[in-house]
């Protein structure tokens, strides 16, 4: 998995630039494909998502540029059935600023756009007998090809959250008054997310009742988080759709990014046993119909693809480093028979740096840098008290949970309380036979490449 991690990262570096244009489902790994371009409904946000935790967003803001260069074209082309795809796509917008704690620009170059958005759903709302305010039918990717589906999960989750952004953007700023409070009644009325007694459906008229790869019915908690990880009523209802996901008709209809995007679902859930397992399915090539190459390339058919490699990036990272709201999450889904682990300057929401070890299963110390001088909690298990080598707030504010007061550039090192801290990142060591586990091995065949037919152009 580490070695699998450090290939991404090379990915990422051989792929974008600042001054380059967005990164597309292949980069400059050329093979024959027949899916040359940008696509909406979920490969360029999971493309993306590795860039901000490793923290390389300098080389990620290639799409921050393709937004704004192309978003009244996007608006007017995606606003139909498809309008939650692009809408989508602005989450991964308003990550890029929130990883920077840049709330300057999320108020500035997001909330416009977003309220463009919401608009348009509003266009999409009807009441019900109850007074209840549904979705219009939608799509919602890939079931069922481009069929729609009346109230949407899919829809309702982007919904939701581009609502509850623009509110607490808003209010942050002391903006838009008459707005939110319009916003918050939309909130107040907007029908449930449907369920049934196998979870999540696709929408109030669809049930999930046959196999498929999209998750797209889960967005709600991951990556949206509008279902609370921390609840057990959200908990379960996730957990049982999860499970019915890949388990009905045997998940023959599963993909690559079904077992990466159910590891990041996992680790959202602090469920680290889970998350490790479905990753090293994934791994190991047990998914199905898609192939997962030697170099750590991923095919579909004939078509090679970067963006579910990358995502498996990023739920490997989430192991370690979760940030949900201002709550910074320091070893959050690590499985039960990892007793080591350490990282060093991954980036989490709020603009912070953060560095930390763990040895035999305790957290030994964490690092913390303020880059954008955001309000800062971080959750460290197992440490009742904490200690610190500089003067500045700290509460404790819940069961292994502290309010740390940082200025902008401020770093700040810290301890359990009362314990000496040793600022030492050690490698984990792994057996010989687990190293440069990727690639084709000396002597070994090399299996025959996956290849759509060139088409041959002749001139008239």
């Amino acid at each position: 998995m580490e070695s699998f991690y450090w290939i991404q990262l090379y990915k990422m570096a051989a792929s974008s630039r600042a001054d380059g244009p967005a990164l597309d489902l292949m980069g400059p790994f050329f093979k024959n494909t027949s899916w040359p371009g940008l696509w909406w409904n979920l490969n360029v946000q999971l493309t993306y998502w590795s860039f901000n935790a490793s923290n390389h967003q300098d080389i990620a803001i290639n799409f921050i540029k393709l937004i704004d260069e192309h978003f009244e074209y996007q608006i007017k082309y995606k606003s139909g059935k498809n309008l939650g795809d692009f809408a989508w796509a602005t989450h991964n917008y308003w990550m890029y600023y929130k990883f920077q704690g840049d709330e300057a620009s999320i108020l500035k170059k997001w909330v416009p756009k977003a309220m463009k958005i919401a608009e348009i759903y509003e266009q999409k709302l009807e009441r019900n007998p109850k007074g209840q305010l549904e979705l219009k039918p939608m799509g919602s990717p890939e079931y069922m090809g481009f069929k729609s589906f009346k109230n949407t999960n899919y829809n309702l989750a982007i919904l939701r959250w581009l609502l509850n952004s623009l509110i607490n953007a808003s209010e942050k700023a002391n903006e838009n008054s008459i707005e939110v409070a319009h916003w918050k009644e939309l909130l107040a009325d907007l029908i449930p997310y449907p369920v049934d007694e196998n979870g999540l459906m696709i929408g109030s008229d669809q049930p999930v009742d046959i196999s498929h790869r999209h998750y797209s019915h889960l967005l709600a908690l991951y990556p949206l988080f509008q279902l609370d990880p921390n609840s057990a009523r959200d908990r379960d209802l996730v957990v049982k759709s999860v499970l019915h996901w890949h388990n009905i008709e045997e998940g023959k209809g599963l993909a690559g990014y079904s077992f990466t995007g159910a590891s990041s679902l996992y680790a959202a859930l602090g469920m680290g046993n889970e998350a490790v397992a479905v990753m090293q399915d994934f791994l190991d090539a047990n998914i199905g119909k898609a192939h997962f190459l030697t170099n750590t390339f991923y095919m579909e058919g004939t078509n090679p693809v970067v963006e579910t490699p990358l995502s498996g990036a990023a739920a490997i990272m989430e192991y370690s480093l979760q940030s949900l709201g201002e709550e910074i999450r320091i070893f959050p889904a690590l499985p039960k028979d990892w007793n080591e682990a350490s990282f060093r300057d991954l980036l989490a929401k709020g603009g912070f740096e953060v560095s930390a070890s763990m040895k035999e299963e305790k957290v030994e110390w964490v690092v913390i840098k303020s880059l954008a001088g955001q309000p800062c909690v971080v959750h460290i298990p197992g440490w009742n008290g904490i200690s610190s080598d500089i003067k500045t707030t700290i509460e404790k504010v819940a069961k292994s949970k502290f309010k740390i007061l940082l200025k902008k550039g401020e770093t700040i090192v810290l301890s359990p309380e009362g314990k000496k801290v040793e600022l030492v990142l050690r490698a984990v060591l792994h057996s010989k036979s687990k190293i440069n586990y990727f690639g084709i091995k000396k002597g070994a065949p090399r299996k025959p490449l996956l290849e759509e037919p060139i088409l041959e152009y002749k001139n008239q």
